[in-house]
């Protein structure tokens, strides 16, 4: 408890008034999208600025390494100066510091956090493999390996899919797995997975079935499925040794057990 006190009455002591028109945003800041700042200004100009911004002195020039919509709502608000800490931090410790700090308070557009993780990334990979910087940027990030490929994986989707998980309308993992279909279906896939209101377990599901199915069009697969699994939704229960053998034949046939139990049964059936 001593060192937190000591530490928090060092990192008050630097707290200095800074000119306004000193300051830019640091091209390091992950936040792109900043949206309106109305809000901000209305709270700051009743109750004043709680938490002083972040900068940091590159070739003389002040850059808002943290704290860029408080330092646009004060500059809105024709402050002549903001309240501010400086930071000694190189590039690198500029970017991990934004990311992390927007991540941790989870505040950031999504697309804007895959950007941040993936520029994070590309600069840890000059020094080591691609994995190993991946790793590192989820450990320092506090989140799981998994998580950070699906925020990146975000970054290979049409634009209309980034825009319909920026507004929430489509959850991450969901939009995550479309990044594996070609651009052309991803956005049409999409718009069936919310017309039809579908969960994650089924998305991910018609995903995978419209990804098998490359000749027919994205919105006739995701109808055909949807038929099929609304025909043939039943348990079966099979030996070990039964189901690895259809496993195996499934792989070979890239086809899922369950596709290959329903063609069964509708041959049998005769239809």
């Amino acid at each position: 408890m001593g060192n937190q006190k000591e530490e928090r009455v060092v990192i008050m002591s630097q707290v200095e008034a800074v000119p306004i028109k000193e300051l830019r945003v640091s091209p390091f800041n992950v936040r792109k999208r900043v949206g309106e700042v109305d809000d901000l200004k209305s709270s700051i100009k009743s109750i004043g600025l709680l938490q002083p911004i972040v900068v940091r002195d590159v070739k003389g020039k002040l850059e808002v390494v943290i704290g860029q919509r408080r330092f646009l709502a004060c500059k809105a608000l024709n402050w002549d100066t903001i309240p501010a800490v400086r930071r000694e931090l190189s590039d690198r410790e500029a970017l991990v510091l934004s990311l992390t700090e927007n991540v941790q308070m989870d505040s950031l557009d999504p697309i804007d956090r895959a950007e941040g993780t993936e520029k994070l990334i590309k600069d840890l990979e000059k020094e080591m493999p691609r994995t190993k910087a991946v790793d590192i940027a989820a450990t320092t990030l506090g989140k799981g390996s998994s998580t950070i490929y699906d925020w990146l994986r975000l970054l290979e989707t049409t634009e209309a899919v980034k825009r319909m998980v920026q507004e929430k309308r489509m959850e991450i993992e969901i939009g995550a797995r479309l990044a594996s279909l070609p651009k052309q279906q991803q956005t049409e896939v999409a718009r069936v997975i919310q017309e039809e209101s579908l969960p994650r377990s089924q998305a991910a599901k018609v995903i995978e079935y419209v990804g098998r199915q490359p000749k027919l069009p994205a919105r006739e697969a995701i109808k055909t499925f949807l038929r099929e699994t609304e025909e043939y939704s039943v348990t079966v229960s099979l030996p070990g040794s039964l189901y690895r053998a259809l496993s195996e034949f499934a792989r070979a046939k890239k086809l899922t057990v369950q596709e290959i139990i329903r063609r069964a049964i509708r041959k049998f059936l005769g239809s």
